[in-house]
């Protein structure tokens, strides 16, 4: 593992799902931004001492060095967005596989030089993007499928609204919403970024489309803050569906995380985070209908200001991204491997689309230099062709 140290978010609902999970277990780990932060972690995790490290590259180095059989088997980056590109990198020219936290990378240059290493390495990449492993969401996508509930779709709206961030929290020692707010760490985009990606990834899988085209609204809000926090994009799809993606970190009040509905000629699919075992679908008349599948919502009762997924159903579905993953390193038929990726996490085709999302974002609401013409209205959202060595 590469970030997650004891005080951070993540590396806690990570390392639960991984101990859910039943067929792996955490072996090492370089787990904060300083060695002490490191070594205080794997103390608390009851490492030895040998299979803790200063820095990821101490790490890579020398599991590199061990024999198969000592040494680990794939590496789970927690780090902040900023350092998944150099993670990653590194961990390829040890040879070892990738699980890594959204995003793929905080930019498409980065994107498409990863995504060329990786096809000359031959090894595997899943990002923990998790939408796939909820059951209510896999009944969603097959309903979609079959034409019948929803029909040609016309229009999806999603939003990811939370009000976490509503106060400037990077300032008070807040270590979530301090790196959030850092370019630096956390890349050109804040709120786009860190919620809108949910979105438009759950949009495109959900529905079979693609979105080709936005137009975007995006700022910082809170004074003071670098970063956008609050957004609104409006998409165009390849079959000419609308659809609007809203997403807020100074939504306040709100911390119910995802909710995404799509409506057709025949019917409209909803789901939200807040009931993640419920599916409604509703037809022309206005009549519902609950599928109830899954793990109802359940958080741990915290009350601290923090990101969503502290819940049951978030790290059961982590869970079973991790079991996938697994999966796709020991099976050696090639469509098992294919069928785990498609249907249980992130895949790198699709962190590439959500970088290039991120990215037209960016372009669509740039501030043009000095006698230049303001951006286009309606800005393509399209990933470019992989470089060659």
């Amino acid at each position: 593992m590469v970030g997650g140290g004891a005080d951070s978010f993540m590396g806690a609902i990570h390392r639960e799902a991984i101990k859910a999970c039943g067929g792996m277990e955490l072996v090492c780990g370089a787990f904060g931004s300083t060695r002490q932060n490191s070594f205080t972690t794997g103390k608390v995790l009851e490492l030895p001492t040998r299979k803790v490290y200063g820095t990821y590259r101490d790490m890579f180095r020398r599991e590199a060095s061990l024999p198969k059989d000592e040494r680990m088997d794939f590496v789970t980056v927690l780090a902040p967005n900023a350092m998944h590109y150099p993670v990653a990198m590194s961990s390829i020219d040890a040879g070892f596989p990738i699980f890594c936290e959204k995003p793929y990378t905080c930019n498409m240059d980065e994107a498409l030089n990863l995504t060329r290493k990786l096809r000359d390495s031959g090894l595997d990449y899943g990002i923990a993007m998790v939408y796939k492993s909820y059951p209510a969401l896999k009944k969603f996508q097959d309903l979609i499928k079959d034409g019948k509930t929803v029909g040609n779709i016309r229009k999806i709206s999603a939003s990811f609204l939370l009000g976490w961030m509503a106060q400037r929290l990077e300032t008070q020692g807040n270590k979530q919403a301090g790196w959030r707010a850092d370019p630096r760490r956390s890349g050109q985009a804040g709120c786009l970024a860190d919620l809108g990606t949910h979105c438009f990834h759950l949009a495109e899988w959900l529905s079979g489309l693609t979105v080709t085209e936005l137009c975007a609204d995006m700022r910082p809000t809170i004074a003071g803050r670098i970063l956008d926090d609050d957004c609104s994009v409006l998409v165009r799809f390849n079959n000419g569906a609308r659809g609007v993606f809203l997403t807020s970190q100074v939504a306040t009040g709100r911390s119910e995380g995802l909710s995404i509905e799509i409506f057709g000629d025949k019917g409209a699919l909803f789901w939200s985070q807040s009931a993640p075992d419920r599916l409604v679908a509703r037809g022309v008349d206005g009549k519902e209908d609950v599928n109830v599948c899954g793990i109802p919502e359940g958080g741990d009762g915290r009350t601290a200001p923090e990101p969503y997924g502290r819940n049951k159903a978030y790290i059961a579905a982590l869970t079973e991204a991790y079991a996938a993953f697994a999966k796709v390193l020991t099976d050696r038929k090639a469509a098992a491997r294919a069928r785990a990726a498609e249907n249980s996490f992130m895949t790198v085709d699709e962190g590439l689309r959500a970088v290039a999302f991120v990215d037209a974002a960016l372009k669509n609401t740039a501030v043009p230099e000095e006698d230049q013409p303001p951006p286009q209205k309606w800005m393509p959202v399209i990933v470019p062709p992989i470089p060659e060595l």
